[in-house]
């Protein structure tokens, strides 16, 4: 009845837990922090971990261990931000998985409970929001009643591009990588801050031109013939040995017709990236 997933050597381990943020900083966050409340102007983000990204970590076969969470919150330490999590982060989710099986109700009041949670945290929109999954920020945008939280929501390449740049230092650290930005992202119009942010990491970006992987949340797992039709025509460049995106499900299906390992592009960003050279001397002063 297409009710189990079909295993292939791409599929998850389970993600590592979501760690409260320590109170002791490292020395360039700490430094940073102090800077900004002398100047009265807190660097502060409100990170959401999604339901797949506290479950799944890298595949079996990748030699990547941390989970994206674990990037993520690198990549915000080293730019010295002050990382707030949602009450209650353990049982908050966007309501997609429910959406998508027809049950609206319980989407409805998951979506409800998670944006009450998105309010306290940001104080009502005034600090961003990071959701490190495309397809549950878009899920969010479509389902919030409250008009100071649209403005504050960013998936995690906006909000590289539009946060970080200034505050890393960043190195091209492959020659050559793809890319597959999620249809979320596509119909958020974020392809350009994709191809933007990972031209900064990798001499050559190469998208994979492919309009959707077929995934479909976890359907392409119950029904494999969706993700071989999707990617029947992907054909990356022989020297592309890594791929990146922005949604775990669809780097999974991306993975299994390519042959290389496709992952978060925190993951890439994160190894790429140096704090700014003044917050660092300032980190050691």
């Amino acid at each position: 009845g297409n009710f189990v997933p079909v295993w292939n050597p791409y599929m998850p381990k389970g993600a590592s837990p979501v760690k409260a943020p320590s109170s002791s900083s490292s020395s360039t966050a700490a430094a940073q922090q102090q800077q900004q409340q002398a100047r009265g102007v807190p660097r502060q983000v409100v990170y959401l971990p999604s339901c797949v990204t506290r479950m799944m970590g890298p595949a079996g076969s990748d030699s990547e261990t941390a989970s994206v969470h674990e990037k993520l919150m690198s990549l915000f330490d080293k730019a010295g931000y002050e990382v707030i999590l949602p009450k209650d982060l353990s049982s908050q989710c966007c309501g997609m998985l429910f959406n998508s099986r027809g049950l609206k109700d319980a989407a409805v009041a998951k979506g409800s409970a998670l944006e009450a949670a998105l309010l306290e945290a940001s104080q009502g929109g005034k600090i961003p929001i990071v959701c490190d999954t495309s397809p549950c920020l878009s899920q969010i945008k479509a389902g919030i009643s409250e008009p100071g939280l649209r403005f504050a929501l960013y998936e995690p390449v906006e909000f590289i591009r539009h946060f970080l740049l200034d505050k890393l230092e960043f190195s091209k650290v492959r020659d050559t990588v793809a890319i597959h930005v999620p249809c979320s992202s596509k119909k958020m119009g974020i392809e350009d801050s994709f191809i933007k942010v990972a031209g900064l990491c990798a001499g050559e970006v190469v998208p994979t031109g492919i309009p959707c992987c077929g995934m479909a949340g976890d359907r392409g797992m119950r029904y494999t013939e969706l993700t071989a039709s999707s990617l029947q025509h992907l054909n990356l460049p022989a020297g592309c040995s890594d791929g990146y995106s922005t949604s775990r499900t669809c780097e999974m299906s991306l993975s299994n017709h390519s042959g290389i390992n496709f992952r978060g592009l925190v993951y890439l960003v994160d190894e790429a990236t140096q704090p700014k050279a003044q917050q660092a001397a300032a980190a050691a002063q």
